[in-house]
C-alpha cells in the first residue's frame, strides 16, 4: 500500500509541472521520447528478472501451461465485460462519453489516427508494441546468460526508479494536455464501476476455466484473485495449497507481461478503456507508462484509478476464495 501512495504522489507531482509548463506556454514537446526510452528499459528490467527466475523457467511446462491457458481466458472476459459495460456506460471507443445522442462521434479509427500523428515526439503504437517485445525478449536472455546475480540483486531497486520517472513524465503529460478535469467530471462514478466489472470478469472467467482446465472452481477463483499481483497473492495462498500458489504465481506474471504487450492492441483494435483491462492491478504502475502512450492522458488516470482500487481488493479477495 505504501507503493500506492508513492506512486500517486509522484504522479500528482508530475501533474503541477505539467499544468505550470502549460500556463506558461512552455509544453514541452521531448516527453513521449523521454517516455519510450524509459518504458523499453523498464520492460528490459522486467524480462531480466523472469529470466533469472529459476522458479518460473523450470515451471514452464505443466504448470506454465496450465497458466498460460487460463491467462488467455480471464484476459478475454475482461476485455469482454469492459466492452459491455463501456458500452453501457455510454462510452464511445475513445473513451469519452458523448451526453447527446445527437452528438456527433468521430468516424472510426479518426480520433486514434490524430493521436498518432499529433504524437509526433514518439513511436507510433506499432513501433512501441515491437519495442516492448524486443526488450522483454531481449531481457529474458540478458537475465538467463549474461547479467551477474550482483546486478540482479538491484534490478528491483532499477525497476522502482525507472517506474518512478514514468510516473513523472505521465503527470507532466497529463497536466500539460489539461483535459482530466471536464472528462472525469463528464465520467463520474462510471469510472469507480470499471474496476468491479473487472472482478466479475474474473469471477466469469474462474467459472469458464475451471470446465476447461484440470482445477476445481474454487481453486480457479484463488488464482484469479490476485489480479495481477504476482508478489502478494501467491505468498497468501502457499498455506493453501502449494500447486495453486505456483500457478498463481505464474498467471499473475503472465498476465503482467501480456498486458503490457497486448494494451496497445486492444486500443487500437478494441477500445481504449478496454485496454487497461488486460494487465489488473498493474494498470495503476508497470502498464500505466504503455496505457498513456497508447491511448490518452486522460485514459491513463483512469488506469490508475483501476489498479489502485484492484490492488487494495487483493487481499480481501483472496482471503474470501481461500476459505470459501
Amino acid at each position: 500500500m505504501a507503493y500506492l501512495f508513492l506512486y500517486l504522489s509522484i504522479t500528482i507531482v508530475g501533474y503541477i509541472i505539467g499544468s505550470q509548463l502549460k500556463k506558461r506556454g512552455k509544453a514541452p514537446r521531448w516527453i513521449g521520447k523521454v517516455m519510450t526510452v524509459v518504458i523499453v528499459v523498464l520492460v528490459f528490467f522486467m524480462g531480466s528478472r523472469i529470466g533469472d527466475n529459476e522458479q518460473i523457467l523450470a515451471s514452464l511446462d505443466t504448470i506454465g501451461l496450465i497458466a498460460f491457458i487460463y491467462t488467455l481466458i480471464i484476459m478475454a472476459f475482461a476485455c469482454l465485460f469492459f466492452s459491455m459495460a463501456r458500452r453501457i456506460f455510454g462510452f464511445d471507443r475513445y473513451g469519452i462519453r458523448h451526453k447527446k445522442a445527437d452528438m456527433k462521434i468521430a468516424p472510426e479509427g479518426a480520433e486514434l489516427e490524430e493521436k498518432d500523428s499529433a504524437a509526433g515526439d514518439g513511436p507510433k503504437v506499432n513501433t512501441l508494441t515491437i519495442l516492448i517485445v524486443a526488450f522483454v525478449v531481449l531481457g529474458i536472455l540478458a537475465g538467463y546468460f549474461i547479467l551477474p546475480d550482483a546486478f540482479m540483486a538491484h534490478t528491483g531497486n532499477l525497476l522502482t526508479l525507472s517506474l518512478c520517472m514514468l510516473l513523472i513524465l505521465i503527470g507532466m503529460d497529463i497536466g500539460v494536455e489539461g483535459t482530466i478535469k471536464e472528462n472525469f467530471k463528464s465520467a463520474g462514478w462510471r469510472i469507480i464501476a470499471f474496476p468491479f466489472v473487472s472482478i466479475l470478469s474474473m469471477i466469469a472467467g474462474s467459472a469458464f476455466a475451471a470446465l476447461v482446465l484440470p482445477m476445481g472452481f474454487q481453486d480457479a477463483l484463488c488464482v484469479g484473485s490476485g489480479l495481477g499481483w504476482y508478489s502478494l497473492a501467491p505468498a497468501m495462498l502457499a498455506e493453501y495449497s502449494t500447486k495453486v500458489s505456483a500457478i498463481s504465481f505464474m498467471h499473475n506474471v503472465f498476465r503482467e507481461v501480456f498486458g503490457i504487450l497486448l494494451v496497445p492492441v486492444i486500443a487500437r483494435r478494441v477500445g481504449y478503456i478496454e485496454s487497461y483491462s488486460a494487465p489488473g492491478c498493474t494498470s495503476m504502475d508497470v502498464s500505466l507508462p504503455v496505457v498513456e502512450r497508447s491511448t490518452s492522458s486522460d485514459i491513463a488516470v483512469y488506469s490508475f484509478i483501476h489498479g489502485a482500487i484492484l490492488s487494495a481488493s487483493v487481499p480481501v479477495l483472496v482471503s474470501i476464495f481461500m476459505n470459501l
